[in-house]
């Protein structure tokens, strides 16, 4: 490794089951890095269980807790700002991970010089069969969205520079679906990064995740990212759309009825246009919180 500071943030809900054998694994792999400068830190997020009493008695891991649940993606943003290093990493509290593939994670990071990194499960990770359809339907809407092949868009062992994913923390969910928003929001600003495969083992303990609820969010979170910085990308061809739609309805029932353009295509014609000139202004706002949101790297070849 090279002389990066390493920040490894771990969120943790009810996670007694297994954080202390998920601590004592990373302690021994990260005492082998031989680099001085990496932290642990444990969000503790409200657990009702010894999550906070588990974690405070382990020796070289930074314990921050909050008072109340919050959510996945608030804990995140509490162990983002806290972090002391250069290299923000996520890792999960649940059993799942690897020291190994985080190892390989960072590596990949600083031997390129990227602004992020992802691992990526391969075909030997453990998935639950629940979640299948689920991953495939929200796989499926963000490759129509964003037109790019994403292998997994929600992994929840990934990297990133701090002074690349600090200025966006605002837009960062406190609930389920911060990985997926990290993944569309490097993807859009066009930030350098990278992939390494990983193998996921199956957690221990009760997920927190409630499939239909955090899917909707997710769906949602997807539409609020795209609209924030592509808002053409689906206004405009909405509009196009319905005022294609409207002047072909109307043109067919004029000549089928021959008493003009129906009421029904005026409207559809009407409102595709409203669509696109919206489309065009959230554009223009766009641009504005891009200048907020973005900067300039010089990326190697």
């Amino acid at each position: 490794m090279k002389n990066n500071s390493v920040s490894i943030i771990i969120p943790a809900y009810n996670e007694a089951a297994a954080i202390e054998m998920v601590l004592k694994e990373l302690l021994l792999e990260t005492a082998q890095w031989k680099n001085e400068m990496v932290e642990i830190v444990v969000v503790n997020d409200g657990s009702s269980d010894d999550t906070a009493k588990i974690v405070d008695g382990i020796e070289g891991v930074r314990l921050i807790n909050h008072r109340k649940n919050k959510g996945y993606g608030a804990a995140l943003k509490t162990g983002i700002r806290e972090a002391r290093g250069d290299i923000i990493a996520w890792y999960d509290a649940d059993g799942q991970h690897r020291p190994e593939d985080l190892l390989k994670v960072i590596n990949k990071m600083e031997e390129e010089n990227l602004d992020y990194c992802i691992g990526i499960r391969d075909k030997d990770s453990y998935e639950e069969k629940s979640r299948r359809f689920g991953k495939k339907v929200l796989k499926c809407i963000l490759h129509l969205i964003t037109k790019e092949e994403l292998k997994d868009f929600n992994s929840g062992m990934r990297a990133f520079k701090k002074e690349v994913i600090l200025p966006y923390l605002p837009l960062l969910p406190n609930t389920f679906g911060a990985s997926t928003v990290t993944t569309l929001l490097m993807l859009e600003q066009e930030y350098y990064g990278g992939e390494v495969s990983i193998t996921a083992q199956k957690r221990k303990g009760k997920s927190s995740v409630k499939q239909v609820r955090d899917g909707f969010r997710t769906i949602a979170l997807i539409l609020q990212i795209i609209l924030l910085f592509q808002p053409m990308r689906i206004l405009g061809k909405a509009g196009i759309i319905m005022c294609v739609a409207g002047g072909i309805y109307g043109i067919l029932r004029a000549f089928q009825w021959s008493n003009g353009i129906p009421i029904l295509a005026s409207i559809l014609i009407i409102f595709g246009f409203q669509l696109i000139c919206f489309g065009v202004l959230s554009d223009q706002i766009s641009k504005v919180c891009k200048q907020v949101y973005e900067k300039r790297y010089i990326y190697p070849k």
